[in-house]
């Protein structure tokens, strides 16, 4: 039997990429063996389980940003780290990362003991732990880009695959539909507002202070606040959740998008043709303000920095940006990102285990 080691962990927008790959490889080859890669924090916990796939755990050992004691020591951690996921790899004919903590380990293991590598590269600016990947001889798989060259796009959830496809008119009748599935008003103009599965601080403060400015405006908010984050109070206009499960509803209500620019994030509004505020976390190599970047230069949406998305300047900009959103909504456009990246990336996997 073949097997296959996806290292995709930490965050939902590593590890659903990487479940849509290995589902859609199971589907197709049942007796290829795919087997995941995760630390004892990430949402792999619960996501990969739930799959059915098994999980394998190593020690999560980030390079510290900082001068100090653990910055000595991490050498020696992280080399023991590789050789644990090194043992783990016994018996595989492929590794594909999907980036998280783990990438960087399994792409070293697999360079050590000469297993091919294939690196999915979700952000428009390539991450250190896919250079490393590169480094080690992977093969690249380039999900946004500016010039649209061999870019295979990003393993998008089913429901909004089927969202993206609906033509004008079904996308409207969408819209009614799932405003009244949320008790939301079907006429008014929705504001959809999100900073990941953990939630935003920052929105949440921003949006708690103008929450009731914005419906005075007729306009009405879905809210999603974060799990670990205090739930404000639903009133007419506005509703917050703890975690939106259902994104495909989600979006299909809302006329305009207020969320960081994570590269899942923005492929998915992208494709949606949902015009966004995007909102970049100033973290990492600044990959968030770049993936942002490949949709608002197509006129999808808008950049502001983090520390300017404040109480006031949403006031001053409210009514302008829902404008822009009903244009751009009005004109039918979307960014022509591949909707078919599951097949895609199975289709390389394929290719390297035709040739192992």
């Amino acid at each position: 039997m073949m097997k296959v080691i996806f290292a995709g962990a930490g965050t939902a927008g590593h590890v659903e990429p990487a479940l849509a790959v290995a589902v859609l490889l199971r589907e197709l080859h049942p007796e290829i063996e795919s087997i995941f890669l995760g630390t004892e924090t990430g949402i792999e916990n619960s996501l990969v389980p739930a799959a059915n796939f098994p999980l394998y755990l190593i020690d999560k050992t980030p390079f510290p940003r900082r001068i100090n004691s653990q910055l000595f020591k991490w050498p020696f951690r992280f080399r023991a780290t590789v050789r644990a996921t090194q043992s783990l790899l016994s018996g595989a004919d492929l590794v594909i990362g999907f980036g998280g903590y783990v990438a960087a380990p399994a792409y070293l293991a697999a360079k050590r003991v000469g297993i091919p590598i294939l690196a999915h590269e979700a952000n428009a600016k390539m991450g250190l732990a896919n250079r490393l990947g590169s480094w080690c001889g992977a093969t690249m798989l380039r999900a946004l880009s500016d010039r649209g060259d061999n870019s295979v796009g990003i393993p998008l959830r089913d429901s909004i695959v089927e969202l993206a496809r609906l033509k004008s008119a079904e996308r409207v009748a969408a819209k009614i539909a799932a405003r009244l599935a949320l008790n939301l008003d079907p006429e008014a103009d929705t504001i959809l507002v999100f900073g990941g599965s953990l939630g935003s601080a920052k929105f949440n403060e921003t949006i708690g202070q103008i929450q009731r400015e914005i419906s005075q405006l007729g306009f009405q908010v879905i809210h999603g606040v974060g799990g670990k984050n205090q739930l404000p109070l639903a009133q007419a206009g506005y509703l917050p959740l703890p975690y939106i499960d259902d994104m495909a509803r989600a979006y299909a209500a809302c006329d305009l998008v207020i969320a960081r620019s994570g590269a899942v994030t923005v492929f998915e509004t992208g494709v949606l043709g949902i015009f966004t505020l995007y909102v970049p976390l100033p973290i990492g190599n600044g990959e968030q303000a770049h993936n942002a970047q490949v949709v608002v230069s197509r006129g999808g949406g808008e950049i502001v920095k983090n520390s300017d998305f404040t109480a006031e300047w949403f006031r001053s900009n409210i009514s302008r940006l829902m404008a822009k959103a009903e244009s751009w909504e009005e004109g039918g456009s979307r960014i022509d990102f591949p909707l078919n990246a599951s097949e895609k990336i199975v289709a390389e996997v394929l290719k390297v285990l035709a040739h192992d």
